[in-house]
């Protein structure tokens, strides 16, 4: 046999090992990446909550991981939207956003947001900074969460 070159039984064995592995991985939980989880910060960049980011919605959590809310992609009149919903005993509709701003529901302004490759930034509506946070994948939605998260959006009325 030549030098290096590899005998095929050995060769199959082998892959048939590697492959044997990968789905033991697959099945034991490393494989699952989502949720992505950051912290969300404040202008000072303290932490002041958290995000659990997943492909078509996000949920959101205080600083010890209690629940405060969701923001999700949900069809009406034909077409996607997304909905800021509260946490607590009943899951209450408090918001929605669009183009990069977020509105209660009675449709008023309450931030605007944007991100760049690695970060997501949320303001007021007169452009004074609420907080940031790193969100890697699903950015828009990501953002959406945050800033229902900064805004306040999410706490008991």
């Amino acid at each position: 046999m030549a030098r290096g070159k590899m005998e095929p039984r050995m060769k199959h064995l082998l892959t048939t090992g590697v492959l044997a592995f990968g789905l033991l991985a697959l099945s034991s939980g490393w494989g699952h990446a989502l949720p992505l989880k950051t912290e969300i910060l404040n202008p000072q960049k303290k932490m002041i909550g958290r995000a659990h980011v997943y492909i078509d919605y996000v949920e959101l959590l205080d600083p010890a991981g209690q629940p405060k809310g969701r923001v999700g992609f949900v069809k009406a009149d034909g077409r996607f939207q997304l909905f800021v919903v509260r946490d607590g005993g009943k899951q209450d509709w408090v918001g929605r956003a669009a183009n990069r701003r977020l509105y209660d529901t009675k449709g008023k302004l309450l931030a605007l947001y944007d991100w760049t490759t690695f970060w997501v930034y949320v303001y007021t509506p007169e452009g004074e900074k609420l907080g940031q946070a790193r969100c890697l994948s699903f950015r828009g939605i990501c953002a959406a969460g945050v800033a229902s998260y900064l805004t306040g959006l999410l706490e008991s009325q």
